[in-house]
Formats: structure tokens, sequence, C-alpha cells
């Protein structure tokens, strides 16, 4: 088999990808010999058959063969193949493969499970939130935690970023200035997460919510952002 990448060592620390040959990607873009590619952790990390490539700065540090394409700053942990695309700071965890016509992009975390479409194009909310948080949506429904800030009333909580807008126990709200794209994570409307990831965000109080699916506008970064909910309970209070 003729080798089509070589491993360059970089700052004695970093191995680099080098094509030894011209080849075409699933993605229309060329790959000359001699050009450099993106980051491994060995060469167990990019198989030499196949077109897959590892592009501009992505790093991967789990398997990427078939043909798959990893490029603007992505990063694999996972195994990723078939025509599958990481790109755009997309990242694949450890527990995760990609396969199939798989597009992961926009920050999108994909953390368990197999994903092989494109779950943001095809507004596919159930296998987002699966891949990203690991939840399933029950009667169309999803539990999720938000951290706000506490107020004079037990019952009334307030926004981290709008402090105008309240959470209330047992009320339902909807936030009519929303950003529709959803290639967006840190656009307009509601931001909700997993227990697992909620240990990032600030504020005094944890409450659980209720997100009906049909209101998701996006799930990336391993956020969920929303147009409408439901406030169920306090959850915790932060020390």
């Amino acid at each position: 088999m003729d080798k089509k990448y070589e491993l360059l060592k970089v700052d004695n620390i970093w191995l680099r990808v080098k094509a030894l040959k011209d080849f075409t990607l699933i993605t229309g873009e060329t790959v000359k010999k001699g050009d450099f590619g993106g980051f491994v952790d060995s060469e167990d990390c990019l198989s030499q058959e196949g077109n897959c490539w590892i592009m501009d700065d992505s790093y991967v540090f789990g398997k990427v063969f078939g043909n798959a394409v990893i490029k603007d700053f992505a990063k694999v942990y996972g195994d990723v193949s078939g025509n599958a695309i990481v790109k755009d700071n997309g990242s694949v965890g450890t527990n995760a493969t990609v396969t199939g016509n798989a597009v992961v992009q926009a920050f999108q975390y994909i953390n368990y499970g197999t994903v092989t479409t494109n779950l943001l194009e095809t507004k596919d909310w159930a296998g987002a939130l699966y891949a990203e948080l690991e939840i399933r949506p029950k009667n169309g429904k999803v539990t999720l935690y938000k951290k706000v800030l506490k107020t004079d009333n037990p019952n009334v909580f307030k926004s981290n970023y709008n402090r105008n807008f309240l959470y209330e126990i047992g009320k339902e709200a909807i936030e009519n200035d929303v950003d529709e794209d959803i290639m967006k994570t840190c656009a307009a409307g509601l931001h909700f997460t997993s227990l697992e990831f909620i240990d990032c965000y600030e504020g005094d109080t944890i409450i659980e919510c209720e997100v009906n699916v049909e209101d998701i506008l996006t799930v990336q970064y391993c956020i969920v952002r929303a147009r409408k909910y439901k406030v169920i309970r306090v959850c915790k209070e932060e020390e």
C-alpha cells in the first residue's frame, strides 16, 4: 500500500500530517503532494487508505478513516468514518461515532451514540439532544436546567443576562425576540443545558425547566436554545 501521508513533528510535541500524493476530498477540495494537514496523536489516528484527511488546525486523538474530512479547527476524540465531515469548530467525543453522511458543524459537540446525518440542517432535535446531552425526549418534551439569580420572591428568579426577564415556578413564558438561525450558539433565545454541564454557568440557583422539542431553536455546544419553557421547580441552591 502506498502511503498518502507522512508525519512531521512540530515543536517536538505535535505530529502534523503531510500529503505524499494528490487526491480529492468529498468536500471537493484537492490535497496536493506536499500539502500540510492537521495534527494527530499518532499514525493510528488517520488511515492511509481511502480519501480521509485532516485539514487546517484540526486535531485528532481518535480515529479517522473512510472518506471522512476533518477541518476548520475541529477536534476528534472518537471515531469518524464514511463520508462524514466535521468542521467549523465541531467536536466528536471519546464515546461518540460519526459516520455515514453526517455533518458536524457550528460548535456541535457530539458526545454520545452514533450520528449518521446532518442533525442541524434536518433540525433533528431529538437526535441532537441525545448526541450532545444524552437526553431522550418523553412525550415530545425534555427536562433541562438553567442557573438563575434569586429575587425577594422565593418563587421568582431573574436571568443572568437580562435582569428584566423572570423565571417563575409553575409558570410558562415565551421569548419573542429570538434568533431563528440554527447555526448560532450564543444568540437570542432561552438557553438551557443538562446537570452534567450546568457548572459552567453562573448563578445562585439551578431551576428545572420543561421544554417542548418543537420549541427548540438549536442544539450546539452542549446548549439548547429555545423560544418557550415552563419552570417546574428549584433543583438546587448554589453555595
